[in-house]
């Protein structure tokens, strides 16, 4: 009996080899870039709010129904002509929940405001004031103010809508206690912005003050739109860099499968 030879079994064909992609890593990278930057712009945006202006005290700057934006973070100072919200409740005749309202500062802690001059204008430390987004008058051709002087108190400041026929405001409150001060505290925010956060435009700041010679420089902010600009771009590439690895990580597959089908030469 002859020991009979078999031929060895052919060796296991081995598969595809897997390679790492390099367009799946720039993918990878630009879905983590695109988190940085907008997870850091929603962040930053959260510093600014929303508000609706329900009446007429700030026309024809800002009308009834409008939205404006506005920074609520605490600010180390807020110059003279800036436009603010603020809590009602800095009045002393304000009863409990009267809610909030947008005024102008037309006076800092210290100042000495006075209406009228010659010229029907304000005039702040001696300075006449020439206000240009005050456009109403009493049917007669001018602007009619309701006579006041006043030393704004310490760590307040003084407010008045730009229709000053036709707003509340600490002009009504001199000689009250608190002289129409509306204190700091009570100050909500800073309005830089005219809509909504995605899509809002820098707010129209005033020279008024400056011009008259009075020192502070106005409001500058249009780091909401930077931010918008940073959140709304990192959810762009955040979506691009997953839809990309998930369409390189499927065809990778894909072609894995077809090489797999294909039977060995022999």
């Amino acid at each position: 009996m002859t020991e009979t030879d078999f031929p060895a079994p052919p060796a296991d064909r081995p598969g595809p080899k897997r390679r790492f992609s390099p367009l799946l890593l720039v993918m990878i990278l630009l879905a983590g870039v695109g988190v940085g930057a907008g997870g850091y712009g929603f962040w930053t945006l959260m510093s600014y709010r929303m508000a609706s202006v329900p009446g007429e005290a700030m026309a024809p700057t800002i009308k009834p129904g409008e939205v404006v934006l506005y920074r609520w973070a605490a600010l180390p100072e807020i110059p003279r002509g800036a436009v603010v919200l603020m809590d009602l409740s800095a009045f002393p005749d304000s009863g409990p929940g009267e809610g909030r309202a947008i005024k102008r500062v037309i006076g800092l802690g210290g100042d000495q405001v006075v209406c009228c001059t010659d010229d029907n204008l304000i005039a702040v430390n001696g300075k006449p004031v020439k206000e240009p987004y005050t456009e109403d008058d009493n049917g007669y051709g001018r602007k009619e103010y309701r006579p006041f002087s006043v030393q704004v108190p310490p760590d307040t400041v003084f407010v008045a809508g730009d229709q000053r026929n036709n707003s509340r405001d600490s002009r009504i409150y001199v000689g009250m206690p608190g002289d129409g001060g509306v204190p700091l505290s009570k100050v909500l925010g800073v309005v830089v912005g005219m809509g909504s956060v995605l899509a809002a435009d820098p707010f129209p700041q005033t020279t008024a003050f400056v011009e008259a010679g009075l020192p502070g420089d106005p409001v500058s902010d249009t780091g909401f739109r930077t931010s918008r600009n940073l959140a709304l771009g990192g959810a762009g590439l955040v979506a691009v860099g997953v839809i990309g690895a998930i369409v390189i990580v499927v065809r990778s597959a894909g072609k894995r499968r077809r090489a797999a089908a294909i039977p060995p030469m022999r």
